[in-house]
């Protein structure tokens, strides 16, 4: 049985995901989708180099800027899909119904979860919402110090497409 007042009086912080992966804002789209894939996550939180939150790069908004005709597009920094407004956050004693309705204004899955100095705390996603209507505890992992959370993945790419002599050519030349 949950412990916890019912959904409407709680607040960001008790359904917010803390322990957050993140991405650095030079790190490529590709970057960004090896991370989603290899964690099984939809959002990755896009920092600066002093760890500044920048914005959420989702797998909606990667799919949907995926072009696989050409290649160099993989390699854009993430912050080239992120958009161009900051993402609207709320509090971590924000009501969940405020958390909420800033996602639907935002037409997005996730709210950022800033404190008053504007530092990425956590992260809300429809997910986690749905758990707590649902009673599913959430694991609540203290924030850690310093820098978010950063995985880094080297993909390797061709420098250039290798050229194929005879390529027009059926069988052995």
């Amino acid at each position: 049985m949950s412990t916890h007042p019912p959904l409407e009086r709680r607040v960001a912080a008790d359904v917010m995901t803390r322990d957050l992966l993140t991405i650095a804002a030079s790190e490529s789209v590709l970057m960004a989708w090896e991370l989603m894939c290899k964690a099984e996550v939809h959002h990755l939180p896009v920092v600066d180099d002093e760890g500044g939150f920048l914005g959420v790069v989702d797998a909606q908004t990667l799919a949907a800027t995926w072009n696989s005709a050409t290649p160099r597009d993989a390699r854009r920094p993430v912050t080239a899909i992120l958009p161009h407004r900051p993402p609207t956050a709320v509090r971590p004693s924000a009501a969940v119904a405020d958390a909420a309705s800033a996602m639907l204004e935002a037409g997005a899955d996730y709210v950022p979860v800033t404190n008053e100095y504007g530092v990425l705390v956590g992260l809300i996603t429809a997910r986690d919402l749905i758990a707590a209507l649902a009673g599913v505890e959430h694991d609540v992992a203290p924030r850690s110090t310093g820098m978010p959370s950063l995985y880094r993945i080297e993909p390797v790419l061709p420098s250039a497409v290798p050229a194929r002599p005879n390529r027009g050519r059926m069988g052995p030349g």
